[in-house]
């Protein structure tokens, strides 16, 4: 089983967040912006960074807003069939320059079909990660914390 710490950036604009969108068994799937962090590294740094590759768009993280710890025994995903816990923090982002427009970035993840603005209304209608339940996550002045085990949630709070 492999360990990683993440950070992941929200980042919304007019009703809509971006998201980063994948190709699994079950269709497309939507994740936050962001990937593992390198040793030596700062939760922000690591966001800046993999924004960057994933969108290239530059952003400010903010305060975090969402921790969520999931353990996979195994997975679809090549890099973790052989299980994965991962720690993701996720920040709310601003852009650094607001007009700059949103594209994959030239060091995209494998396996990466693009990115994608999804409204926020609309969220229930995809497979989002690392929850559809982003909107009243916005609404709320304290961290929330989701736990889960082979994509069952443990804890919530």
């Amino acid at each position: 089983m492999r360990y990683r710490v993440s950070s992941r950036g929200l980042l919304e604009r007019d009703g809509k967040i971006l998201f980063a969108e994948y190709s699994s068994s079950k269709g497309s799937i939507f994740t936050l912006p962001g990937g593992g962090q390198e040793m030596g590294q700062d939760l922000k740094e690591t966001l800046k960074r993999e924004f960057r590759e994933e969108t290239s768009l530059d952003v400010i993280p903010g305060e975090v807003i969402l921790v969520r710890e999931f353990i996979l025994d195994t997975s679809e995903f090549v890099l973790w069939q052989n299980g994965i816990h991962q720690v993701e923090i996720i920040f709310r982002c601003t852009q650094t320059e607001p007009e700059a427009n949103a594209r994959a970035g030239n060091f995209a993840d494998r396996g990466m079909k693009g990115i994608r603005w999804l409204s926020i209304d609309d969220l229930n209608n995809h497979i989002v990660y690392p929850t559809r339940d982003l909107k009243s996550i916005l609404k709320k002045k304290t961290i929330t914390y989701i736990l889960e085990k082979n994509g069952i949630v443990i804890s919530r709070g």
